[in-house]
Protein backbone atom coordinates (compact mmCIF):
# COMPACT_ATOMS: atom_id res chain seq x y z
CA UNK A 1 0.00 0.00 0.00
CA UNK A 2 2.83 2.47 1.01
CA UNK A 3 4.80 1.26 -2.27
CA UNK A 4 1.53 2.15 -4.01
CA UNK A 5 1.07 5.80 -2.90
CA UNK A 6 4.67 6.68 -2.84
CA UNK A 7 4.90 5.52 -7.42
CA UNK A 8 1.44 7.60 -7.30
CA UNK A 9 3.47 10.88 -5.17
CA UNK A 10 6.16 10.21 -7.70
CA UNK A 11 4.35 10.28 -10.69
CA UNK A 12 2.49 13.61 -10.29
CA UNK A 13 5.40 15.20 -9.18
CA UNK A 14 6.98 14.43 -12.76
CA UNK A 15 3.97 15.02 -14.63
CA UNK A 16 3.57 18.34 -12.56
CA UNK A 17 7.09 19.93 -13.16
CA UNK A 18 6.63 19.04 -16.82
CA UNK A 19 6.45 22.49 -18.54
CA UNK A 20 7.06 23.76 -22.31
CA UNK A 21 10.31 25.60 -22.89
CA UNK A 22 9.88 29.68 -22.72
CA UNK A 23 12.23 29.96 -25.51
CA UNK A 24 9.89 28.27 -28.08
CA UNK A 25 7.55 29.31 -30.67
CA UNK A 26 5.31 27.79 -32.58
CA UNK A 27 4.31 28.60 -35.95
CA UNK A 28 2.29 31.27 -36.69
CA UNK A 29 -0.40 30.18 -38.64
CA UNK A 30 -0.81 32.42 -41.54
CA UNK A 31 -3.81 31.77 -42.88
CA UNK A 32 -5.37 33.26 -39.68
CA UNK A 33 -4.18 36.38 -41.02
CA UNK A 34 -4.60 38.53 -44.31
CA UNK A 35 -2.51 41.77 -45.61
CA UNK A 36 -4.67 44.40 -45.94
CA UNK A 37 -3.82 47.49 -48.59
CA UNK A 38 -2.39 49.91 -45.76
CA UNK A 39 0.45 47.17 -45.54
CA UNK A 40 -0.96 46.13 -42.15
CA UNK A 41 -2.36 42.81 -41.13
CA UNK A 42 -5.77 42.25 -40.02
CA UNK A 43 -6.89 38.78 -37.75
CA UNK A 44 -9.48 36.79 -39.27
CA UNK A 45 -9.69 33.73 -37.32
CA UNK A 46 -9.24 32.53 -33.61
CA UNK A 47 -5.64 32.52 -33.10
CA UNK A 48 -2.98 31.77 -29.98
CA UNK A 49 0.44 32.88 -30.58
CA UNK A 50 3.21 31.76 -28.75
CA UNK A 51 5.39 35.12 -28.50
CA UNK A 52 9.16 34.27 -26.49
CA UNK A 53 6.91 32.24 -23.59
CA UNK A 54 3.75 35.25 -23.77
CA UNK A 55 0.63 33.92 -25.47
CA UNK A 56 -1.02 36.54 -27.25
CA UNK A 57 -4.92 35.97 -28.46
CA UNK A 58 -5.70 38.94 -30.51
CA UNK A 59 -9.68 39.16 -31.66
CA UNK A 60 -10.97 38.70 -34.74
CA UNK A 61 -11.38 42.23 -36.53
CA UNK A 62 -8.02 43.49 -35.17
CA UNK A 63 -5.56 45.18 -37.04
CA UNK A 64 -1.85 45.66 -36.74
CA UNK A 65 -0.57 48.66 -38.16
CA UNK A 66 2.12 48.25 -40.37
CA UNK A 67 5.54 49.25 -38.85
CA UNK A 68 4.53 47.72 -35.64
CA UNK A 69 6.41 45.03 -34.00
CA UNK A 70 3.45 42.18 -34.65
CA UNK A 71 3.61 43.44 -38.28
CA UNK A 72 7.40 42.68 -38.57
CA UNK A 73 6.53 39.17 -37.52
CA UNK A 74 4.03 38.66 -39.79
CA UNK A 75 6.04 40.12 -42.91
CA UNK A 76 8.67 37.57 -41.90
CA UNK A 77 6.53 34.17 -41.29
CA UNK A 78 3.33 34.94 -43.77
CA UNK A 79 4.91 36.42 -46.90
Amino acid sequence: MTRTILSIAAASLVLLSAEPSMGQNVAVPCSAFARNAEGGWKVLAPVMLNLDGRLLGPMVGTIFAAGSTMNGLLDRECR
